[in-house]
């Protein structure tokens, strides 16, 4: 149960990044005050998603080949986690004035890689923490726990950065020094949640020798004379994966740049979205064990595809955000169960490179 708690808590962890940093409070803060242009602003920053994502999905499986070979799946996680910590606290010099559009990009860009490079570990450690017959509720949880982190530090930053006459430690809003100094706030989430598991994990003892290459032991996982299952399922995903990061990734700036939803807007869209996506990835875990996670994977992205284009089809922000939680509610599902499939179809000393390669099906396309 500890390691299970411990895994649960690095996503709770990093879920301050992704909700503030890429998807709600600094992206906008980006495309409205950097960028001074919403709709611009939207499109730069999808491209800075799409980038790192691309140098994720190339060399994702080549790092994960090498930390099966040399046992380093627990010395990548924790570089990579401290990289993306450090990186973001870099975004206090991004200014609100477009001179720093470059430079905001360049750190996003940064932060962003190596938060994914990071994921890519964690996600491989999770049948060192969990039984095979409990997986989907072992993933289910950590997603869970994740959204849960999301709101708490959503609350958090808006309570004590922005939506108050007097910010914390004095900082100006003229200058958007509050809005900028959330930057060390979700640096400093990231780093405290995420230590249980950064300091508990263990290597494992057993390290793997083999003779052929990396392009070859990656080749051997999706191919054998013929495309092997994983191989196909891997394709599957990328077909779905890059939508559901597009809805992640963009849904404050669209939900801005579309329906003018004001900061407090956001935040009840965040934390309606985010608390649908832990009552679905519960729910989701426990079917996932009973059902199997084609069936969950499936029903999902049935639900996503239905409330997607009804909220192209929402003509008013009521009608918008009640089409957006029920999307939330397939959202952790279907992440939850994608990474069950893989776990179980790759043995332990496969784990990292057939994660990296999980990883690039839902990068590769980024673009």
């Amino acid at each position: 149960m500890r390691k299970i708690l411990n895994y649960a808590l690095y996503d709770f962890a990093n879920s301050s990044f992704t909700t503030i940093i890429i998807t709600f409070i600094f992206s906008t803060y980006f495309a409205q005050q950097i960028v001074k242009d919403p709709i611009l602003g939207q499109s730069y920053w999808g491209w800075a998603i799409g980038v790192s994502g691309f140098a994720v999905a190339v060399i994702g499986p080549f790092l994960g080949a090498i930390s099966d070979k040399k046992n380093l799946k627990v010395t990548f996680l924790r570089t990579f986690s401290l990289l993306c910590i450090i990186l973001t606290c870099f975004l206090w010099f991004a200014k609100p004035s477009e001179d720093y559009i470059f430079f905001t990009l360049i750190i996003v860009v940064a932060a962003n890689f190596f938060y994914e490079l990071s994921l890519l570990f964690y996600n491989a450690l999770l049948k060192t923490v969990s039984s095979e017959k409990n997986l989907g509720k072992s993933s289910g949880a950590s997603f869970a726990l994740g959204y849960l982190g999301g709101i708490l530090v959503l609350l958090l930053a808006i309570k004590l950065f922005i939506d108050t006459e007097n910010p914390i430690f004095g900082l100006k809003k003229e200058n958007y020094e509050n809005v900028r100094a959330i930057s060390f706030f979700v640096s400093l989430w990231f780093l405290i949640f995420s230590i249980p598991l950064l300091i508990s994990a263990k290597k494992n003892l057993i390290i793997t020798k083999s003779e052929i290459g990396l392009f070859s032991q990656i080749q051997k996982l999706v191919w054998d004379k013929g495309l092997k299952k994983i191989g196909i399922f891997l394709i599957a995903r990328m077909l779905y994966a890059d939508g559901l990061n597009a809805i992640i990734v963009m849904g404050g700036i669209f939900a801005v740049g579309v329906f003018q939803l004001s900061i407090k807007e956001l935040l009840q869209l965040s934390i309606l979205m985010n608390i649908s996506a832990v009552i679905g990835a519960i729910i989701g875990g426990y079917f996932n064990d009973l059902l199997g996670s084609k069936k969950i994977i499936v029903l999902s992205l049935l639900g996503i595809i239905i409330s997607s284009i009804l909220i192209l089809f929402s003509f008013s922000k009521m009608y918008f955000l009640i089409f957006a939680t029920i999307n939330g509610l397939f959202i952790g599902p279907i992440q939850s169960a994608s990474r069950v499939v893989i776990s179980k179809m790759l043995i332990n000393e496969d784990q990292s490179k057939g994660f990296g390669l999980f990883a690039t099906s839902g990068k590769l396309t980024s673009f």
